[in-house]
């Protein structure tokens, strides 16, 4: 396994000769033609991103994101012009955001007060949690490896070799001990999580990295934090039963792909129900 602390986002994301979970979710939820289209950034994949480096790395947050403070800004349009009703619409407005943009450095993205505040009482939540706390508590890690890329050396029984990148490993004396993995959501409560979990396939992505990196399944923690108030968070794991039937579909997926790259079909795989008929 070679590990590598701290590669940067588009480096781990440019290694495309190996599978990563993203690939295999999309896979499970559609199929390989779709998981084959680059992802483009969207607001919410941006306020995962900041969300997540300011949980792992306030240094590294604040070079990469600048928070965009425009109180000033709109109380003197609304002080000079107190009938506008849209004071981001002006042009005094307009000039101020553009100038703000164009001080930026290479490589630093803008983010709203707004949502780095949601960040900041999203991280002050979660750190108070009971349950977080006592994942620490039963692993004692000596220390955290946040972003951490690992990418196996060889291919396994399918043909494929994986890349992995948790959010936050405990590790103790070197050795992994348990994956911690942050999740912002609308709804922490176990109704909703449970939703979300099966339609973004999280049992896979646990079970993939769990499988990648050799770290039992039950020792995979999803700390889902609500980014709205009263900001909740709530922290979940696999019960057996769903820990067996992840691995057991993630084996499916990986022998699909496996024999898709080593056949390739004329274009990408399609859906497999596409050319016939299926009854619901």
């Amino acid at each position: 396994m070679n590990t590598i602390p701290n590669l940067p986002n588009s480096e781990y994301h440019s290694k495309k000769d190996y599978i990563s979970s993203s690939f295999v979710k999309s896979v499970a939820k559609h199929s390989i033609a779709k998981a084959l289209q680059p992802i483009e950034p969207t607001p919410a994949l941006i306020f995962g991103d900041a969300m997540h480096t300011y949980f792992e790395d306030k240094n590294a947050y604040s070079e990469r994101f600048v928070v965009f403070d425009d109180t000033a800004i709109i109380a003197d349009i609304l002080e000079r012009r107190p009938d506008i009703s849209a004071p981001t619409m002006t042009k005094d407005y307009k000039t101020f955001k553009k100038e703000f943009e164009e001080s930026l450095k290479d490589g630093q993205t803008v983010i709203s007060l707004q949502d780095h505040n949601t960040i900041v009482k999203m991280y002050e939540s979660a750190m108070a949690n009971k349950g977080l706390q006592e994942v620490y508590e039963m692993y004692e890690p000596s220390e955290n490896w946040d972003e951490h890329s690992f990418f196996t050396e060889e291919e396994d029984i399918h043909g494929l070799k994986y890349r992995v990148r948790p959010d936050r490993m405990l590790v103790l004396g070197n050795e992994p001990m348990a994956i911690i993995d942050w999740k912002s959501c609308r709804d922490a409560s176990e109704k909703a999580f449970k939703s979300d979990f099966y339609k973004y396939r999280y049992d896979l992505q646990a079970a993939f990295y769990c499988s990648v990196l050799d770290i039992p399944l039950y020792n995979f923690y999803f700390v889902a934090i609500e980014k709205e108030y009263p900001y909740n968070t709530a922290v979940y794991s696999l019960d057996p039963d769903t820990a067996t039937n992840a691995m057991q579909q993630l084996n499916e997926i990986l022998y699909r792909i496996g024999e898709w790259k080593n056949n390739p079909s004329p274009q990408t795989e399609g859906l497999p129900n596409a050319n016939q008929i299926t009854l619901l």
